[in-house]
């Protein structure tokens, strides 16, 4: 990967609403030369050099001879004489590539991400001559050495697809037409239904849309990450929870407050995306863990990994596929000993993991495609593009193997069915009932991805239903999961309490295309049947009318994407059909799943830890 630095960096401020760390700054050491030279083995930015000192730092030479380290400035030491006409390309002892394309202009083989961070900016002049300095760079070298330019494609392509901004998507396909006009094959994109293969492309909220409720936040979402993902384009359809799920979803993973390192939180999110096979997620914290300084190594697999990450898997595992049977011991395992964890670090550890498998649901719930820039999003020459068609199994059998469809839901929705006691004993058979057609519906075996088997131990561990009722007061969130996660962060718990919050009360009042019509029933079904798959049983709750409302192919649908996702087919809930349901709709039960599965999970894990 190539970067390329016209100035001296000026590290991104994103808006105040996300307090980021910064990357840490390089510092001078003393009496430092104009000339600085580059370490094989510690490299991580070029900086242009000056003849007066640069602002920011590399490590300097150790010794005359310079060894196997190569030198790099506008004005070169005496042991590597000038170069010759610019621009020029030199391989380092260690195989990395060096551009030089003025006396104080370096690209080098670092992060594509810092290449086009600086685009990341709401001033539209500052963008303008970002743009202008990107384009300059890239042709320059592609008609020096054409091949340098590949490492770059992905991401141009990605930008000229999927920005809020126009003006960058506009310039990234003239780059991307200039770049074919000098002989380079350029990529196109692998999945042509978008972020979706369920959702049409066309009915997926735009970015550049300026009169959509969720544009601010796409925005927001570009000028911290440089990328508006496809997970958060589909969540666009919520912009009120969306707000929410980004403060959520930015202090866990990314903000100063916390005890763990923000390279330690995206690797804790890699491992916890591989448990359900979900390659999207994991692509995209390596990304993050890149990008906040990790060792490479580690994604080679957990043997690389310290003792003290490693020592977190078995709680992963058990979390991940049986959290009921998590207990104080397990923690209080890691909590002694030479590797190990500090209370408040363990903490933080276990609203990631427990995050991120809800995430993964409902990343495979929606059946996201790839990333643009990933390399499983794009494709060259004449390798096909795909166009999934998927077919009608929303509407699944009832008890007599009759279709139940949307217009039954309706019915039973409308139905006015007073408020009339539970009575215990038919209401726990209820749930047993649920609980035993959930053992028969997740019979298939797991899946194991072997690309993803260096992130795991014990991959064939799979999802287990609890042989008891828990009952809910002991896990409900106001009065066990908040108090005990405001003891360890008070603004975590904050955070996740509006969110939580916002998704069991959101709705539009509408159903299809009906309009004025209460979905309560049908909004508190969803969650408590997600609950329920985890043995949780709450005895206000009516487990009869959710056998009632939720037809049993929903309830399939339901229980795949919360408890084994890994299993959910591409053809399962298709989202084209004439179901009745909208597309916004469908987005909201899958909201609505990851909530709940995230809730009964981390309040498992809150009980387990105080």
């Amino acid at each position: 990967m190539l970067v390329s630095l016209m100035a001296p960096v000026v590290p991104f401020t994103p808006p105040s609403s996300h307090k980021v760390c910064p990357a840490p700054t390089p510092q001078p050491p003393p009496n430092a030369p104009t000339q600085l030279c580059i370490a094989k083995t510690a490299v991580t930015r070029v900086f242009p050099c000056e003849s007066v000192a640069p602002r920011q730092y590399l490590p300097t030479c150790k010794s005359q001879s310079h060894g196997d380290l190569l030198c790099v400035c506008g004005i070169l030491c005496p042991s590597h004489g000038p170069f010759p006409t610019l621009p020029i390309s030199i391989q380092t002892p260690q195989g990395l590539r060096l551009v030089l394309l003025r006396k104080h202009t370096a690209v080098f083989n670092v992060s594509v991400e810092e290449m086009f961070s600086k685009l990341a900016t709401d001033d539209g002049e500052e963008r303008r001559d970002v743009l202008a300095y990107i384009t300059t760079d890239i042709l320059a070298m592609a008609r020096s050495e054409l091949h340098s330019v590949k490492l770059f494609l992905s991401t141009i392509l990605r930008l000229a697809h999927r920005t809020p901004f126009s003006d960058i998507s506009e310039t990234m396909f003239k780059l991307l037409g200039e770049l074919e006009s000098l002989g380079l094959q350029v990529p196109r994109i692998r999945f042509l239904k978008g972020p979706s293969f369920y959702i049409p492309k066309e009915k997926v909220p735009k970015l550049d849309d300026q009169t959509s409720p969720a544009h601010l936040i796409f925005k927001d979402a570009f000028l911290n990450d440089a990328r508006v993902s496809h997970m958060v384009q589909v969540m666009g359809f919520h912009p009120r929870y969306l707000e929410h799920w980004v403060k959520a979803h930015h202090y866990l993973m990314r903000e100063c407050k916390g005890a763990l390192p923000r390279h330690y939180r995206a690797y804790i999110a890699i491992l916890a995306s591989a448990r359900h096979n979900c390659l999207y997620t994991v692509d995209l914290f390596e990304r993050e863990f890149q990008c906040f300084g990790g060792d490479q190594e580690w994604l080679k697999g957990l043997d690389n990994a310290p003792k003290k990450i490693q020592n977190l898997v078995p709680i992963n595992n058990i979390l991940c596929h049986k959290p009921w049977a998590l207990t104080p011991q397990h923690l209080q395992n890691l909590l002694v000993g030479p590797d190990s964890w500090s209370r408040p670090e363990l903490a933080q550890a276990l609203a990631i993991v427990c995050h991120t498998h809800a995430l993964t649901a409902f990343v495979l719930g929606c059946s996201l495609t790839h990333e643009i820039d990933s390399s499983a999003g794009h494709t060259y020459g004449n390798s096909p593009q795909i166009d999934v068609s998927v077919e009608d199994q929303f509407a699944g059998p009832d008890k007599n193997g009759e279709p139940v469809t949307y217009d039954d839901i309706y019915m039973r929705l409308i139905q006015d069915g007073g408020t009339a006691d539970v009575v215990q004993d038919v209401n726990q058979q209820h749930f047993t009932d649920l609980i035993e057609q959930q053992s028969t519906n997740s019979s298939a075996a797991r899946p194991v991805n072997n690309a993803l088997l260096h992130y795991m131990r014990e991959p064939e561990m799979e999802y287990e239903i609890c042989g008891e009722r828990i009952y809910g007061e002991e896990l409900d969130w106001d009065e066990m999961g908040y108090p005990c996660c405001r003891d360890s962060d008070d603004e975590l718990a904050e955070v996740l309490n509006t969110k939580f919050k916002v998704i069991q009360k959101l709705t539009y009042n509408t159903y299809g295309g009906k309009e004025a019509v209460d979905t309560s029933k049908l909004r508190s079904s969803v969650w408590h049947y997600v609950q329920s798959l985890w043995g949780i049983y709450f005895w206000n709750v009516d487990y009869g009318m959710i056998q009632e409302l939720l037809p049993g192919g929903f309830r399939e649908y339901i229980s795949n994407t919360s408890c084994t996702p890994e299993n959910l087919k591409q053809d399962f809930f298709n989202w084209e059909s004439n179901s009745g349901f909208t597309n916004a709709e469908k987005v909201h039960f899958c909201l609505i799943i990851m909530e709940a599965r995230f809730q009964a999970e981390y309040c498992f894990a809150l009980k387990a830890l105080n």
